[in-house]
């Protein structure tokens, strides 16, 4: 096969079901229907510039497509959030992806968890907004929005109406998560650590935050309960599955890899929330492997193991209500 029926075979991988390939490469290279099918069947040649379009607009490294060597990685890249306009930017490309991803039948993400998968916390205004906090003041250090200190109440309203619709879409999507002991501590840590510096408006907010971090925990139990999403009124959501590991030994590292129609994308962490992603077919290769490997060596808890999965939840909600008493009975707002 040749470079340009590598790359027409790669877009077609990518095209949701209701657009067809002739009207992918006409729309994106404003070309007539009859000259995107001279390009599909390789009477015209693609041009370079043609072809970084089609690249661009389908999310292919043509490094694939041009290039077999096995050491070299093209990848794509966030806008690195500086500001509070770059954090929205980032929320868009979230919503974009997963939207996508939802066009598609054949579909699937899996996530090693590191931390709380970043999407669920958005189905939750106040802990949404507590995430995006962190973010910001913290993780990025934009401690300041118009010359003035701000707080969780100063995220803006879009904001966390777009990371709402961020968490349905995602809810939507055939998921596999890997969990472990340790993968909510890192959200229970800031709680703490902010409530102690006093970087809450005060204890009811801090409160606040906490009973939607378990209102977060309880829905996540009833999908591994039951092996799928469901709606808030728990009607379940069709064919988005949903399937939890617990693995005890391996330290989790916030990858992400997406399978829609048979086609992978890698998404690698860099720099706090931000990441990099690749669809070179050798490295998301490998990480599907890695992750089925992982699979074989970890407990599966959705629909089975009651006891172990009751466990698991049992611990983490503990641990939520443990916090819980501890800003009830203290008071860092002198």
């Amino acid at each position: 096969m040749n470079q340009q029926n590598t790359l027409i075979a790669a877009i077609s991988k990518q095209l949701p079901q209701n657009l067809s390939l002739a009207d992918a490469l006409g729309d994106t290279l404003n070309i007539s229907k009859d000259a995107a099918y001279r390009r599909i069947r390789g009477e015209t040649l693609i041009s370079f510039d043609e072809a970084c379009e089609l690249s661009k607009r389908f999310n292919i490294s043509l490094n694939d497509v041009i290039v077999e060597q096995q050491d070299r990685i093209v990848f794509q890249r966030d806008t690195f959030i500086t500001s509070l306009e770059d954090l929205k930017k980032l929320l868009l490309q979230n919503l974009e992806t997963f939207t996508n991803i939802n066009k598609a039948t054949d579909k699937k993400v899996y996530y090693l968890a590191k931390d709380i998968p970043l999407f669920h916390p958005f189905g939750f205004p106040k802990l949404g907004a507590f995430r995006m906090y962190v973010w910001l003041k913290s993780v990025y250090h934009i401690e300041k929005i118009d010359d003035k200190n701000y707080s969780i109440s100063d995220i803006p309203k879009e904001f966390i109406e777009i990371a709402a619709r961020v968490n349905q879409e995602y809810e939507r999507i055939p998921a596999v998560e890997f969990w472990n002991d340790t993968t909510i501590m890192g959200l229970l840590m800031q709680i703490e650590y902010y409530y102690e510096a006093g970087l809450f408006t005060n204890k009811s907010e801090a409160l606040e935050v906490l009973e939607e971090f378990r209102l977060m925990i309880r829905r996540i139990y009833k999908n591994a309960l039951n092996g799928h999403r469901t709606k808030e009124d728990g009607t379940p959501l069709k064919n988005a599955t949903y399937e939890m590991y617990i693995n005890e030994i391996l330290i989790m590292d916030n990858h992400i890899l997406s399978e829609v129609k048979g086609n992978l994308r890698y998404y690698l962490p860099y720099g706090g929330v931000n990441y990099l992603m690749s669809t070179d077919q050798k490295l998301c290769s490998d990480m599907k492997a890695y992750i089925d490997k992982q699979s074989s060596k970890s407990s599966l808890i959705s629909q089975v193991s009651e006891k172990e999965r009751n466990r698991f939840f049992i611990k983490m909600g503990r641990k939520i209500e443990l916090l819980k008493e501890k800003v009830e009975s203290t008071n860092p707002f002198f």
